[in-house]
This record gives structure tokens, C-alpha cells and sequence, in this order.
């Protein structure tokens, strides 16, 4: 009877050592602590650009991470290319989260802000530029637009009210190829009164349904005797 109770327990010693080595031999092995700080590093780094860029093209790439809609409205530099961005952003570059890159942005050029509004969305504003262009107010526009959002603004940039405004006040827009390629089906439609300029484009870059939503961005500078602006939409 005692060898028998001897065997008994013998064996169920034996089923679970078994039973151990087996779930021993499922588990993932430990890290290792020469992957450990690469790891780490990366974690810490998502969110961040190590890339040179200036300050609208950052405010855009934080909006798209947070799958956000807004606009950039900025003092410019007159160049050849129009009205450039005199804001650089030497990396790193915050991308995530929002209130923290935008705030970035804010405390390297302290002239620049940032509010957010459920109509508007967000915006980033130079407080040195006066964009009274995006002031104007428009009596009554309508598109029914397929095209890249260049061919909408072009749209709008033919109103009344917005051509009087340019002729009393010397502005002129930047020069750019115009995009006239089909971007989406069915087209939208865009049919707004007594509206201002920067709420149309809000309602423009709306249309687009994009994946990352649409950002517009407005630039403008003074060259000699009248204003240089620059709208575009990515």
C-alpha cells in the first residue's frame, strides 16, 4: 500500500515539472537589455519630426495627425515664390499631441497663436498680419466643383466683391500653376450668402471629405506698393 502511494506521487511530481516546462517554453522570451533603449527611443520619438520645415507646414501635419480641420493664416516673405513662410521649425519638430506641438509653435514665435472653435475649427494666426481679404464678405457664392481645391478658390477669387477688393486695395495673388485635375466624385457643392472669405474657404476645404481633412493656408506680404497673397489648401 506505501509503494503504491510512493508511485502515485511520484508520478504527479513528474506530470507537473511536465506541465511547467511546457508553459516555460510557450512564453515570448524576456527582452533583452541591449533592445531595451532602442525600443524605449523609438516610443519616445513617435510624434516627433526630425526634418526642417516651417511653421504652416508643421501646423498642417499636426492638424492631419489629429485628423483635424483648420486653417494657417501668416505674415509672408516676398520672393520668387510668392509669399514664403519666415517661420522655420528646426527639428525636433512636436507633431503630438495637438495643444502640446501647437503651443511649440507658439513659444518659438511668440506673434503666433492658436484657438479652436467647433465652427472653424482650429486656427493658427499671426497676430502681426491683417488678412482683410478674408474679411470681405461676399453676397451670394455657389460651385458645384470636382476639381483640386485650386480650381475652387479660382472660383471664388472671381466674386464681385472679392474682385473690387483686390483693384481698391492693391492686392495681387501669388503666382501658381493652376491644378485642374478631377479629385472627387460626385462633385461637391458649395452654395453659401453673406459669407466671409474665410468662411467660404472653410466650407471649400469641408467639401473635400479628405483622409487627412483639408487645411488651408493664407499668406500675404508686402512688395513695394501692393500685397502679395498666397492661399493654398493641402
Amino acid at each position: 500500500m506505501i509503494a503504491k502511494l510512493i508511485s502515485t506521487k511520484c508520478h504527479t511530481v513528474a506530470l507537473c515539472l511536465l506541465l511547467v516546462l511546457m508553459a516555460a517554453c510557450g512564453k515570448p522570451a524576456p527582452e533583452s537589455a541591449k533592445d531595451a533603449p532602442a525600443k524605449a527611443v523609438a516610443q519616445a520619438n513617435q510624434g516627433v519630426a526630425t526634418t526642417e520645415m516651417d511653421a504652416a507646414s508643421a501646423a498642417v501635419r499636426i492638424l492631419n495627425a489629429e485628423h483635424r480641420n483648420g486653417a494657417v493664416i501668416l505674415s509672408g516673405q516676398c520672393g520668387a515664390q510668392g509669399a514664403g513662410d519666415p517661420y522655420p521649425m528646426h527639428p525636433p519638430v512636436t507633431l503630438e499631441p495637438m495643444d502640446k506641438a501647437l503651443q511649440e509653435i507658439s513659444s518659438r514665435y511668440q506673434n503666433v497663436y492658436w484657438r479652436e472653435s467647433p465652427a472653424s475649427g482650429v486656427r493658427v494666426v499671426d497676430s502681426t498680419v491683417k488678412a482683410k481679404l478674408l474679411q470681405v464678405r461676399v453676397h451670394e457664392f455657389r460651385i458645384v466643383e470636382d476639381r483640386e481645391p485650386d480650381g475652387a478658390m479660382a472660383a471664388l477669387w472671381r466674386a464681385p466683391e472679392i474682385a473690387a477688393f483686390l483693384r481698391k486695395n492693391r492686392v495681387r495673388f501669388a503666382r501658381r500653376p493652376g491644378m485642374a485635375k478631377k479629385a472627387i466624385s460626385p462633385p461637391m457643392i458649395v452654395e453659401v450668402k453673406n459669407a466671409t472669405v474665410a468662411d467660404i474657404l472653410d466650407r471649400i476645404a469641408a467639401g473635400y471629405r479628405a483622409n487627412p481633412l483639408k487645411v488651408w493656408i493664407y499668406r500675404e506680404c508686402a512688395d513695394m506698393k501692393e500685397i502679395v497673397v498666397d492661399v493654398q489648401m493641402k
